[in-house]
């Protein structure tokens, strides 16, 4: 009887578990109260065409993965020669790349991360988690149409090696490359974001953004500001970012310390559309209450809405990051 007892109890404790991991307003405190759906101050910040709506956790969530592994990202593990980033040969595949964990670190992936060598500068498709020691290959879209060729000592044995790490692409580029699912709109896009910015160069490289002063000035200005909120809060663990008349994106990650460690290149992401394509902000808090409302009060039609507008990383079972953006 014992021993029935303790199975029913710990499979109620692992149900709870599963419905605590899941990205729903029961384990999150939300920008809004529900009752007067009123905006509260210290879950919103702004600097000119971007304002941020802040996601929280509520302490169920906290308590549950506060012993979660940690994950290195993508910056630090190239930074710390962590992983390896090469072309699949020596004639390379423009859609493909090799990543070697060859550390005890777990890497996380995020869509959008930017390397930069290689035979041409890439942006990951898809979030990944690389344990430590493996091998995988991963879908990419190319930055930077007009080179083909490797830089003098980039070659090893497995081709051309991406030697750093750049940032998290403009939001407008995670988008297409959701929601279109093409290289030629990745280039379209490159191409008119460089041409915004005064940085064409010979290759295109979406890169080319940073030799422009007043861009780099941009960027840190909005840092500066906005990082200050999210520093600030260790409950953080997502936002919903808008510009306009419009929400741009909404990206989630499990707990506080996984979203601070992408926070700032994700930051740069969003930074960089409105700076690219924003507009002064006139969004009513209540389409960004409905946006939320529609993507977190159920489990089945956030994963329908993520299917075509977003994308979502899981690990054995249970999601560690949301990414969604508007229709």
């Amino acid at each position: 009887m014992k021993t029935v007892f303790f199975f029913f109890t710990v499979a109620i404790y692992l149900s709870a578990l599963t419905t605590q991991a899941q990205f729903k307003k029961d384990n999150l405190y939300l920008p809004y109260n529900d009752s007067s759906s009123v905006m509260q101050n210290n879950y919103v910040s702004q600097y000119q065409k971007l304002k941020l709506y802040f996601i929280k956790a509520r302490p169920v969530l906290m308590n549950s993965y506060k012993q979660m592994a940690h994950y290195t990202t993508l910056e630090k593990a190239i930074a710390t020669n962590k992983i390896r980033v090469t072309e699949v040969s020596d004639g390379g595949s423009v859609n493909t790349l090799r990543f070697k964990n060859t550390s005890k670190d777990t890497i996380l992936i995020n869509m959008g991360d930017i390397v930069k060598g290689g035979k041409q500068d890439r942006t990951i498709q898809t979030d990944t988690i690389i344990c430590p020691g493996q091998q995988m290959l991963l879908p990419v879209y190319c930055v930077e149409h007009g080179r083909w060729t490797g830089t003098a000592n980039s070659y090893d044995y497995s081709g051309a090696a991406f030697t750093s790490y750049y940032s998290n692409i403009n939001n407008a580029v995670r988008k297409s490359i959701v929601q279109e699912k093409s290289q030629t709109a990745v280039w379209d896009k490159v191409a008119s974001i460089n041409s915004a910015n005064g940085t064409a160069t010979a290759t295109g490289t979406y890169t080319a953004v940073t030799q422009s002063a007043k861009y780099n000035d941009d960027i840190k200005a909005y840092k500066n500001v906005l990082m200050k909120k999210i520093n600030a809060d260790t409950t953080i663990i997502g936002m919903v970012a808008v510009t306009g008349n419009r929400i741009i994106g909404c990206d989630i990650y499990l707990t506080p310390a996984l979203f601070r460690s992408n926070a700032s290149n994700l930051l740069s992401s969003y930074i960089s559309e409105a700076v690219y394509d924003g507009a002064t902000v006139t969004i009513k808090d209540a389409v960004v209450i409905k946006y939320l409302n529609n993507l977190l009060s159920d489990e089945a039609k956030q994963d329908k809405f993520i299917n075509t507008n977003g994308r979502s990383l899981k690990v054995n079972g249970k999601k560690i990051k949301i990414t969604a953006f508007d229709k």
